[in-house]
């Protein structure tokens, strides 16, 4: 009984090993067939202008991986390493720039080359004494580096010889398709903006003729705006201020004149004139005239016409000049000269009309002596005076205008009043009745009366009183117009 058990357990644990024997055998060539995928799917890192793609394929040259990556290469294009070459692992592409090339005709050359000279010897174009090269439309050496990353323009100006009359001579000049301007720099000539040259600035070496570079020489010019300097290759005043833009215009002088040379020190004085006509008026006083009103009561004042100015008118040219002195200093709107050229009279002045009442309404007053009959009441400014009360002092006189002896129911007033009323009557209340005969100073802006006394019976007056004129009034109203 032991025995057969024994068999049996051994029978079983043999088929068992036997299957684990084969599974690990199938694993194991599962494993080295994984192992050997792993080793032909290799890694790969191209850089392409700086930009970095990472991937794995199965190729072995450089070409073919670069097919199975997908990136594309152009004929132009610097592979490293070559296409035909086993693949590393690492590819490096830079890509050709696009360079525009002008000579005879304008050409696209695909290049990798970052040197200008270098591009354009791949075009079979070789550089000789002389010759401009131009990048991007500047002038620059032929080892100039190119930026490919963006595209550029190279022109090339070859070189010619031709006799140039300059200021030191006949020199021989190297000349470009740039023009003989660019020529003269090239050769170390200083150039200025205001230099002459046969047949131009940019002529070409095909071109006939002599050629020449007229040197220009600099100027001074002071203006009211301050001084304006310049070249010029004229010979006079005139035609340097034209060639540099600032010819006289009209009325315009130059110190030296137009037509003077050139100073020594180049300082031209150039003087702006301008010129205006104005018309100046002047006010032409007008009269006052006096109209008696027979309608309006003696004492009123009417305003029959106002007055009004005449213009006396000239019509005057005026001249300006704008200059800077010798000081430096501007001069700006200076009167130089007035000349008048027509006077006229534009209008005529009006007379202002003083209209006075002349109607005379007799009027009747009881007074403590007694009834009067007056034509005018006015308020009036009384005063008194005596012979030794004139005003002046240390000095008495009795004798009046009238030749009357100076007493109490004389009374004065003004020059202007006394020629009309010389004679008249008027009544003052508490003076009583005076007869106009003596002429006083007046006080301005006032009607006055100055009543008269003896030295005796002086009484002082300094009041405005009513005052009645007594019948008849004068012929003579005008005073009564303020």
């Amino acid at each position: 009984m032991p025995s057969t058990f024994f068999y049996a357990c051994c029978g079983t644990i043999s088929v068992m090993n036997a299957s684990r024997l084969r599974l690990l055998a199938l694993f194991s060539i599962l494993g080295g067939a994984g192992l050997l995928v792993l080793g032909l799917w290799r890694p790969l890192t191209i850089v392409v202008d700086g930009e970095t793609l990472r991937t794995r394929v199965w190729s072995r040259t450089v070409g073919g991986a670069l097919a199975e990556a997908g990136v594309w290469v152009r004929p132009e294009d610097a592979v490293f390493p070559p296409a035909d070459a086993p693949l590393r692992g690492r590819i490096t592409i830079r890509r050709a720039a696009p360079v525009w090339i002008a000579g005879e005709r304008l050409s696209l050359h695909l290049t990798t080359q970052s040197i200008a000279g270098n591009v354009l010897l791949e075009e079979g174009m070789r550089l000789f004494p002389g010759d401009r090269l131009w990048v991007d439309g500047n002038p620059a050496p032929p080892e100039t580096r190119l930026d490919l990353r963006r595209p550029h323009t190279l022109q090339v100006s070859p070189a010619a010889r031709r006799e140039v009359q300059t200021p030191f001579g006949v020199e021989r000049v190297t000349l470009g398709n740039a023009g003989l301007a660019d020529a003269l720099w090239g050769a170390g000539c200083s150039l200025h903006n205001g230099d002459r040259f046969v047949p131009g600035w940019d002529a070409l070496p095909s071109e006939s003729g002599a050629f020449l570079w007229a040197a220009s020489r600099p100027v001074r010019v002071a203006t009211s705006n301050g001084v304006i300097t310049g070249m010029t290759t004229a010979e006079t005043v005139g035609d340097a201020l034209a060639q540099i833009g600032l010819a006289p215009q009209g009325l315009d002088y130059t110190l030296p004149p137009a037509d003077a040379p050139l100073p020594e020190d180049g300082l031209i004085r150039l003087v702006r004139v301008r010129e205006t006509v104005a018309v100046e008026q002047t006010p032409l006083p007008f009269d006052v005239q006096y109209q008696p009103l027979p309608d309006v009561e003696i004492g009123e004042i009417r305003i029959v016409q106002a007055g009004e100015y005449g213009v006396q008118a000239r019509q005057v040219r005026l001249r300006y000049e704008d200059r800077q002195d010798e000081d430096g200093q501007d001069e700006n709107g200076q009167e130089t000269a007035r000349t008048v050229e027509a006077s006229y009279l534009a209008r005529e002045p009006q007379p202002r009309i003083v209209g006075y009442g002349t109607k005379a309404v007799k009027r009747t007053l009881q007074t403590p002596e007694g009834p009067i009959t007056y034509w005018r009441a006015a308020q009036v400014y009384v005063t008194s005076y005596s012979p030794c009360r004139l005003g002046i002092p240390n000095y008495c006189n009795e004798t009046t205008a009238s030749g009357q002896r100076l007493r109490k129911g004389l009374v004065a007033v003004t020059r202007r009043q006394y020629a009309a009323l010389a004679g008249s009557q008027v009544y003052v209340p508490g003076y009583g009745i005076g007869t106009v005969a003596d002429i006083g100073a007046g006080v301005p802006g006032r009607e006055w009366l100055d009543v008269g006394f003896t030295d005796e019976d002086f009484e002082p007056w300094h009041q405005v009183v009513t005052v009645y004129y007594l019948w008849p009034p004068p012929e003579d109203l005008t005073w009564l117009i303020p």
